[in-house]
């Protein structure tokens, strides 16, 4: 395993109290080359949008989703766009295809954490796309639904677009929070403020 992805790992299991040190005392500035680097040849866009490259595999960005859940659930300014994008691996394609299905379904809010969850906290490998259809029945999708879902045009526009992202960004490790298409979070101190009042003001 690559030191970055190790790296990323030990920043996630500490944001949480981080980030909470953070909100206790105001609002912190960010530096370039310590919270933050600069994407080489990305224009910035004109509306705040914020990426996470995650995947269910991942301990790491398991670590990370109630950070970012709960940013987004209180902190998060209404102007910003967060949007988590699987990233696409050839040996566990069903997991990209799975959160997509659960969007498509409007499912996601049930379906995201319970896959991170099986993955996770009870050690279950989901292996297979059968192996996903108990918990999608578990949140209120037949087996029909889920299936036709899977094969549907729809979802599978969306995960050429996921791996269109993970190439455009060179994604190679995870989880990978991007700003405005142009900041890369190097580290997840002051991440409230990146994913907040950075990501406004540092649009195009």
């Amino acid at each position: 395993m690559k030191l970055k992805v190790l790296l990323s790992g030990v920043l996630a299991l500490l944001a949480m109290s981080q980030v909470a040190c953070a909100e206790t005392t105001g609002k912190a500035s960010v530096k370039e080359g310590t919270d933050y680097s600069v994407i080489s040849g990305k224009e910035a866009t004109s509306k705040p949008h914020v990426y996470e490259f995650f995947s269910y595999t991942c301990p790491h960005c398991y670590n990370l989703e109630p950070v970012l859940q709960k940013w987004k659930a209180n902190e998060k300014p209404d102007s910003v766009k967060f949007e988590q994008v699987p990233v696409f691996m050839s040996q566990v394609p069903h997991l990209t295809y799975g959160y997509y299905v659960a969007e498509v379904l409007d499912v996601k809010d049930k379906v995201h954490p319970a896959i991170f969850h099986e993955w996770h906290a009870e050690k279950n490998i989901i292996r297979s796309k059968e192996q996903l259809i108990p918990i999608f029945e578990e949140a209120g999708v037949s087996k029909e639904e889920f299936e036709k879902a899977y094969n549907s045009f729809g979802v599978e526009s969306k995960v050429q677009y996921a791996k269109k992202l993970a190439r455009d960004f060179k994604v190679i490790s995870f989880p990978m929070v991007i700003v405005n298409k142009k900041y890369k979070v190097e580290s997840y101190k002051n991440l409230n403020e990146m994913l907040g009042n950075f990501a406004v003001k540092n649009t195009k």
